[in-house]
């Protein structure tokens, strides 16, 4: 009987790191500064897109630059949402993809934390209307 419960209980795991966390599909984090931030059609993210082994020290440092409110939010899937998936995915989060300025702000943050590689900035009002593929990103950098 014990058995069960531990099969159970792994399972449903709650844990503070993305990598072992299977409790829910993603874990948020939002600057003090910026608490009355929801998304909306004029919002954006730059998404970084890290393997397994690496989620946990990549989501430590945007989740610092939050709190040091370089970065306004972000949010980071877990184990249980990368489940049959290459790995993990962390969206930063912008007000207004129109605003250039605050985009490439955003992605400079980024680079110091380490994150040189080319990402892709994208609007949430083409993830709402399911635009994946080819016409994905609003701006690669």
């Amino acid at each position: 009987m014990t058995e069960g419960i531990g099969a159970e209980q792994r399972l449903f795991r709650k844990s503070d790191k993305p990598s072992e966390d299977l409790s829910c599909n993603w874990h948020y984090k939002k600057s003090p500064s910026y608490n009355d931030f929801v998304p909306t059609d004029a919002t954006g993210k730059w998404c970084i897109f890290v393997s397994p082994t690496d989620v946990d020290k990549e989501w430590s440092k945007v989740s610092g630059a939050i709190e040091n409110n370089q970065l306004m939010c972000a949010k980071v899937s877990t184990a249980l949402r990368s489940i049959g998936r290459n790995g993990h995915v962390i969206c930063v989060y912008t007000h207004d993809w129109a605003d250039r300025r605050d985009i490439m702000r955003a992605r400079e943050v980024l680079r110091s934390l380490g994150s040189v590689k080319e990402l892709g900035y994208k609007r949430d009002i083409d993830t709402r209307n399911r635009i994946y593929g080819a016409g994905e990103w609003y701006l690669c950098a």
